[in-house]
């Protein structure tokens, strides 16, 4: 395994593109109302990306044609945008990546669109995943390793209750917006077996995990739409964090911003 490692330099490009990426997820999560529809947001993405001088970078993978992943209460990560308007009782995932002078960032976040009962179980469940994240990137520091990452968020994430998706992970980030190393969710093995976290490394640090089991399939035919095989709600937290030797530096924040989303 062959994990790049970014300059300080190539860091500030990528801190540059970080920022279009959390200004951009927090004026679409800002749309996020009954009635909306996903494709919809999915354009407003697309035009604030390219206003801002960056490239959708999902428009980029070969025979994916959105600018963002927009997940709907059962679906779990690659959601086609459609037409059809969100209701109250539905969580969304919105996941986008930003390509910004070379190099990649991704960042996903999770909102519901409920009230009456549904609204405290689901208020639960994403601030479990909120929490997973923040715990999560603060193990991200020189000497730990990929292993450390995975145990916290899957402690957070089966200590509330709730599943780790076991089929996907998050992963390195930069040139490519998928590089190693692979950073599951829920701890492999050993961690001492795990890949040691060095400065310079940057990862898109992903919580994936549903309300029911683990378990995940596709949808239908379309080739990207992952679901719960159980159908329940699945959640998606997910920053791009650069390993420094001051600690870890959150990169898609919005500038000026000193919150996670």
């Amino acid at each position: 395994m062959s994990i790049p490692i970014k300059t300080p330099a190539e860091i500030e490009i990528m801190t540059q593109g970080g920022k279009v990426l959390g200004e951009v997820l927090q004026k679409v999560l800002a749309e996020v109302t009954p009635g909306v529809t996903t494709l919809k947001l999915d354009q407003l993405a697309e035009d604030l990306i390219l206003k801002s001088g960056a490239r959708p970078s999902f428009k980029m993978e070969k025979g994916y044609h959105f600018a963002t992943c927009m997940c709907v209460n059962d679906m779990v990560v690659h959601g086609l945008p459609t037409s059809r308007p969100l209701v109250e009782g539905d969580i969304l995932g919105v996941d986008l990546g930003v390509y910004f002078r070379g190099f990649h960032t991704d960042g996903s976040w999770t909102v519901e669109i409920a009230n009456g009962e549904r609204r405290i179980e689901n208020k639960n469940f994403l601030k479990t995943g909120e929490l997973a994240l923040q715990k999560a990137i603060e193990s991200c520091t020189v000497g730990n390793r990929v292993g450390d990452i995975s145990k916290i968020i899957q402690e957070i994430v089966e200590g509330a209750g709730y599943s780790c998706v076991k089929q996907l992970v998050g992963h390195g980030v930069g040139r490519k917006l998928h590089e190693d190393p692979e950073v599951p969710c829920y701890l492999r093995g050993k961690i001492e077996n795990t890949p040691l976290l060095k400065e310079g490394m940057v990862l898109a640090v992903e919580v994936i995990y549903n309300e029911g089991k683990s378990p995940v399939v596709y949808q239908n035919h379309d080739g990207w739409t992952i679901v719960t095989a159980d159908g329940t709600n699945s959640g998606l937290f997910e920053h791009t964090v650069a390993i420094t030797p001051s600690g870890p530096k959150v990169l898609t924040v919005a500038k000026g911003s000193g919150a996670l989303v």
